[in-house]
């Protein structure tokens, strides 16, 4: 009986508040579209507290493996697409081009002064030695040679080696 009382309560109290709300939206202004956004300033972003000035070198992808990260010198170039894995070392003036991969899951790989590795080259270590090349040294395009130690004589591996 209670609930019935109440019911009955709730429809006379509810009709008169819809019909204000229904009234009150049915005469209400239809929202106009928003003014456009202020263009961007063309002021120049400086470096300061809160930015950090862009360094190309984050664009690389260096993979850690483990506790090893790779390390590039600031010198050095490292194309955006070249992979850099575990356990690698490359020198000033080094340089990996497009597509190459030095992969130092096993043991270090270590790029001298001004070595050069070009275009989709491959390099890994065995577990048993480390793979290095010396300074000067260029590793032709497509090339993947297999775990090696330095030798001074080598000055050229690939397509244009004597």
């Amino acid at each position: 009986m209670a609930s019935a009382a109440l019911s009955r309560l709730s429809r006379r109290a509810a009709g008169p508040s819809l019909r204000r709300l229904i009234s009150a939206t049915a005469s209400a202004p239809l929202p106009t579209e928003a003014p456009p956004p202020p263009p961007p300033s063309a002021s120049v972003a400086t470096a300061g507290a809160d930015r950090v000035r862009w360094d190309y070198r984050g664009q690389r992808q260096l993979v850690p493996l483990g506790q090893w990260m790779p390390k590039v010198a600031v010198d050095a170039y490292v194309a955006p697409e070249a992979v850099l894995a575990g356990q690698v070392t490359v020198h000033d003036g080094a340089s990996v081009w497009s597509g190459a991969v030095l992969r130092g899951d096993l043991n270090k790989i270590t790029l001298g002064f001004c070595a050069n590795v070009q275009e989709r080259c491959v390099l890994h270590a065995a577990w048993s030695a480390p793979t290095g090349l010396p300074a000067e040294t260029l590793v032709d395009r497509w090339l993947c040679p297999g775990p090696w130690k330095e030798d001074p004589d080598w000055r050229t591996l690939g397509w244009e080696s004597s």
